[in-house]
This record gives structure tokens, sequence and C-alpha cells, in this order.
């Protein structure tokens, strides 16, 4: 068995159905987009398949915000798809695929609010 190289630059967090996120990418406007785990740097997203074509690698996800009340102070901020699991070319028989995002231009304060929350997380 092959063993790939780790993508994530940071430790992520299994979060559950209550944290959704917004965004826009190439005019598209998305609410309500549930994401599985978070991290300082990016989550992973899980959108309909019907809508691979605006999820290719390196798209910027424009006034990304956390729909979460705990996170309502994070952001927005720029993203970027890192990554596509089950996307029209892997396997179209699938409802939804996976899209790994990165946060490119956090600010402080939300980068420690976003902080603080994972850490409230962790502990409980």
């Amino acid at each position: 068995m092959e063993n790939s190289q780790e993508r994530r630059a940071a430790r992520r967090i299994i979060v559950g159905p209550e944290h959704t996120i917004r965004f826009s990418v190439k005019g598209h406007s998305f609410r309500n987009v549930r994401i599985t785990n978070i991290s300082l740097t990016g989550c992973f997203a899980m959108v309909n398949q019907r809508d691979s074509a605006l999820f290719a690698q390196g798209s910027l996800l424009e006034q990304f915000a956390f729909e979460h009340p705990d996170l309502a102070q994070v952001g927005p901020v720029t993203a970027k798809v890192m990554y596509v699991l089950g996307g029209a070319s892997d396997q179209s028989t699938l409802d939804f695929m996976g899209v790994g995002i990165h946060f490119l231009d956090m600010n402080a304060n939300s980068s420690q609010v976003l902080d603080r929350v994972l850490e409230t997380i962790l502990r409980t």
C-alpha cells in the first residue's frame, strides 16, 4: 500500500452538522454548506455533486464565513479549494463531494476567535 503525503498543515477537529459555512465562488452564492472538520488553516466541506464544475482545485471562495454562532466573528475571509474528493471525474453516482478548503487571508482577530473556539471544542 502506498503512503500518501499528509495534506493538512494543522490538526483538524471533527464538528457536527450544526457547523455550516457560506461563501461565493465564480459568482454563485452558497449557504448552509456542511463542514465535517475544521482547523486554524482550513476546513472540509460537503457540496452538491451538481456544482462540481465550480470547485476545481485553486478556485477562490470569496466572502467565506462560518454560520455557527460561536464562529460568527470569524471572517469574512478568502479561501481556496485545495483538493476535491468524489468530483465528477471520480464517482458521479454520489450526491455530494468533499472539498478541502484553505484559508488565505484571515485577520488576527478572526484567527484568535477561531483558536479559542477550537480549544473549547477540544476540551469538551
